[in-house]
């Protein structure tokens, strides 16, 4: 399994280049695509895998930028939820789930802009959720008072 995985910048069809990226996207561990849209509403959104999700962009002329910042004040962040003590006994200790930051500074684009994340869980029962409130919901919810960490790629 990689444990890094990709990042990358939708890129809009015949629009300024001061909106030339509508969202940013992360696959996550199991091939699902997560997706933040900026343009023109915030929204995100998982699609089953990267073909299906490359088969919709292009069919709306959209490109997909994969590795690069970008060149606007948008930020995607990949992280490591590490755990260092199991006190529920179900995930295990190590790394046990993979996510991405999604952080949108530019408010002339778009009015509702998002700090969000999104995270996978490596270990049974599997799943995949969106926290709304970034790292501070994840750190909130699984951090356990310090007993797991997010660790920044």
């Amino acid at each position: 399994m990689q444990l890094n995985q990709q990042k990358f910048w939708l890129i809009g069809p015949k629009v300024k280049p001061s909106q030339q990226i509508i969202g940013g996207g992360f696959i996550l561990p199991d091939g699902q695509v997560a997706i933040a849209r900026i343009l023109p509403h915030f929204s995100y959104a998982t699609f089953p895998s990267l073909a299906s999700f490359q088969q919709l962009q292009n069919q709306r002329g959209r490109k997909l930028i994969f590795g690069e910042n970008s060149p606007d004040s948008y930020h995607l962040q990949s992280f490591k939820l590490v755990r260092d003590k199991d006190v529920t006994g179900i995930s295990g200790i190590g790394i046990v789930a993979i996510g991405c930051y999604f952080q949108f500074f530019n408010q002339d684009l778009s009015p509702n802009p998002g700090n969000i994340a999104v995270m996978q869980w490596l270990t049974a029962p599997k799943s995949t959720a969106w926290y709304n409130e970034g790292w501070e919901q994840i750190k909130l919810i699984h951090g356990h008072k310090g007993k797991t960490k997010i660790v920044v790629d």
